[in-house]
């Protein structure tokens, strides 16, 4: 399996909580959430994810073409929606670190927009 093909199955596991996630990975992987501060060994992070309260889903917009970085929009039925980037190391053709940065999906702040700053990112931007 190509690194792509490693990280899009990985996205299409942790979207349907499947614990099959946990086969991406070597043994003894490190996975980092620095936004909230979480270390996980692989067995914490495939719990962690199936435990997540909800259904969610995946698409994954971006992979850097060494496999260094992917960019998935997720979002669940009740209208939740967060862009994960992702950044990988590889050993063997399995993931042996993972960090993962979360961030919410919606309208620029108020305060920025009746300044008149930015504009809506357009599809030749991506």
């Amino acid at each position: 399996m190509t690194r792509e093909e490693t990280i899009r199955a990985l996205w299409r596991d942790v979207a349907a909580q499947n614990e099959a996630m946990g086969d991406h990975f070597t043994e003894d992987a490190v996975i980092l959430w620095p936004n909230t501060g979480e270390r996980f060994t692989v067995p914490e992070f495939v719990r962690a994810n199936r435990e997540y309260p909800g259904q969610w889903e995946a698409q994954v917009e971006r992979i850097d073409p060494e496999g260094g970085f992917s960019v998935a929009r997720v979002w669940s039925p009740d209208g939740a929606a967060f862009r994960a980037v992702s950044f990988y190391r590889w050993r063997g053709g399995k993931i042996c670190r993972l960090e993962e940065y979360w961030g919410d999906v919606g309208p620029a702040p108020d305060w920025r927009r009746a300044l008149g700053l930015g504009r809506p990112i357009r599809e030749e931007d991506v």
